[in-house]
């Protein structure tokens, strides 16, 4: 692969990643009504009351957390140049514009975490921003779809 071409991928909240998050808060929720019913609830002392309740409680701030995750999503477009990338240094290919596509910043780092095909596990970091982490999926774009995977390869050469 020689040229990845230029391309501008939309990102957003991916129903996978809210598929994966019921998925763990149910079997995490399913284990603990299991050890809830496995154990003698008449002939426990404060302490196991005690436990049990704070078990409970950080589930569902968990939960919450999953929830509020989720809904606040980063949403936006990534974009890969070529030719930025020759004219300037290695990190200044990718791009990161928010949705309303007013500001654009300098992606210091891209790098795809976990690849499944039809969706994309990303990690990137600007200069002005810490590490964020976005799901990207094929049915956002799926014409772009295989530009963005081939820019992703070629940047990590």
């Amino acid at each position: 692969m020689h040229n990845a071409p230029s391309v501008v991928y939309p990102v957003g909240r991916c129903a996978f990643q809210a598929w994966l998050l019921v998925l763990l808060g149910g079997v995490s929720a399913a284990v603990g009504v299991f050890f809830l019913g496995e154990s003698n609830l008449q002939s426990q002392d404060p302490w196991g009351w005690l436990i049990r309740g704070a078990g409970i409680l950080a589930w569902l701030v968990w939960t919450a957390w999953a929830c509020l995750s989720w809904t606040r999503s980063m949403e936006g477009f990534v974009q890969w140049s070529a030719e930025r990338r020759h004219e300037m240094d290695r990190a200044s290919a990718w791009w990161w514009s928010d949705q309303s596509g007013s500001a654009s910043l300098v992606l210091i780092e891209m790098k795809c975490v976990l690849d499944l095909q039809d969706r994309v596990l990303l990690r990137f970091c600007g200069s002005s921003m810490g590490p964020r982490w976005v799901w990207v999926e094929r049915q956002a774009s799926p014409a772009h779809w295989s530009d963005l995977r081939r820019a992703l390869v070629h940047s990590r050469i």
